[in-house]
Parts: structure tokens; C-alpha cells; sequence
């Protein structure tokens, strides 16, 4: 068993710093991708959970723009297929998690409900409507 745990320690310390390493290659990578506000929101909406049409919604896009900016992000490694649902896809991390500003109206959304639903960094549809609504 201690040679279990040992391997399983190191393991925990080669993530540490893979992540480290990761988040520190997305952020520019991101910030190239991510043209303008409308598609920090698709990014950001893009959570696995949600459909084409749903991101669209949320971000004020056509599903087809949607389907696009997946097909150009799965290509460049910056998403990944969702393994919740076929067909849907899956930022890598939340911009806020990499330190990149959100639009407005979803920045309002989240620090509206910081504990609720949204408080692992994605926006909700529900904490989207509200803060388009304010």
C-alpha cells in the first residue's frame, strides 16, 4: 500500500503542475480565439450542459455562429466534446477562471448568485436572463 500512495502523490504533484502549465498556454491562446465580447460568451456558455441553440440564446448569436466557433475551437484544442451530452461542447475552464474579463452582462450574472449555481465559474441560463433583464 505505501507504494500506492507513493505513486498516487506524485501523480497529484505532476497535475499540480500540469495545470499550471496549461492554464498559463490557454490564456493567450484564449484571448486570440476570442474576437470580441460575443464570443467570450459563447466560450463561457459553453459548458457541456447546454445545446447550440441554448448557447446562442444566451449569447445573443445564431446557432449556426455557435456551431462554427465549436468546430474552429475543437480544431485549436481550446474546447473539448462534452462528456455529459453527444454533440455538445465544453470550455477547458471558465474565462474568470483564467483571470479573463467576462462581458458585462455576464459578469453582473455571476457575482449575482457567487453561491449558486454559477459559483464554478459558468453563467446559468437563469443568471444570464436576469442580469439581461437589469
Amino acid at each position: 500500500m505505501a507504494r500506492d500512495d507513493d505513486i498516487l502523490q506524485e501523480l497529484r504533484e505532476q497535475t499540480k503542475w500540469l495545470r499550471l502549465l496549461g492554464y498559463t498556454a490557454l490564456k493567450p491562446m484564449l484571448q486570440d480565439a476570442l474576437k470580441n465580447d460575443k464570443h467570450k460568451l459563447v466560450y463561457e456558455f459553453s459548458n457541456g450542459a447546454r445545446t447550440s441553440r441554448e448557447v446562442a440564446a444566451l449569447a445573443g448569436v445564431g446557432p449556426g455562429t455557435v456551431s462554427k466557433l465549436w468546430t474552429d475551437w475543437l480544431a485549436m484544442g481550446i474546447c473539448t466534446e462534452s462528456p455529459q451530452q453527444a454533440g455538445r461542447k465544453q470550455h477547458l475552464a471558465p474565462l474568470s477562471q483564467l483571470g479573463i474579463e467576462l462581458p458585462t452582462s455576464a459578469k453582473a450574472a455571476a457575482s449575482a448568485n457567487a453561491t449558486g449555481p454559477g459559483a464554478n465559474g459558468s453563467v446559468t441560463d437563469d443568471e444570464a436572463k436576469q442580469a439581461d433583464d437589469e
